[in-house]
């Protein structure tokens, strides 16, 4: 579960990000509904009523299932980490498992 949480994150944050890099007027266009701006470094680029709410939806998402990984990660523990953990601090540290 936590890595599909981490794939949706990946990929909806690369889509909103999409669209600071595709060819979009710097001028609104309202005869085309390209009226919603969106900051891109400094330039205004402007988006359709459904292009704005695409890139607000993929970053809503991306935040969502950053903190689902999160919450997962922390109370669920899916790939063991705090287990491997403890058993390295168990060890004593004479206890090198080479030599004499």
């Amino acid at each position: 579960m936590e890595i599909l949480c981490i794939v949706g994150f990946f990929a909806s944050l690369f889509f909103a990000i999409s669209f600071y890099y595709r060819d979009l007027p710097r001028k609104p266009e309202p005869e085309l509904g390209r009226i919603y701006p969106i900051n891109s470094h400094g330039v205004p680029l402007y988006l359709t009523k459904q292009e704005d709410f695409e890139q607000t939806l993929a970053s809503v998402i991306a935040v969502v299932l950053f903190a689902a990984a999160a919450i997962l990660d922390r109370f669920f523990d899916a790939f063991g980490n705090r287990k491997r953990e403890a058993l390295r601090k168990n060890r004593q540290p004479w206890n090198h498992r080479w030599g004499p």
